[in-house]
């Protein structure tokens, strides 16, 4: 798997969520803040780990 491309689990805004032990977007500039997201999903606000 090519780690280097550009999906949630990428993305430096794609945080753990402890109480449903699932990933949610934290990004506010993201249309998908604050809603749970998958390893493989994308959007335009990509950014990524440093």
């Amino acid at each position: 798997m090519d780690e280097k491309r550009e999906c949630c689990g990428t993305c430096k805004w794609h945080k753990h969520e402890s109480v449903d032990d699932g990933w949610v977007c934290v990004n506010a500039d993201s249309e998908y803040c604050s809603d749970w997201t998958d390893y493989d999903h994308c959007c335009d606000e990509w950014e990524g780990l440093k």
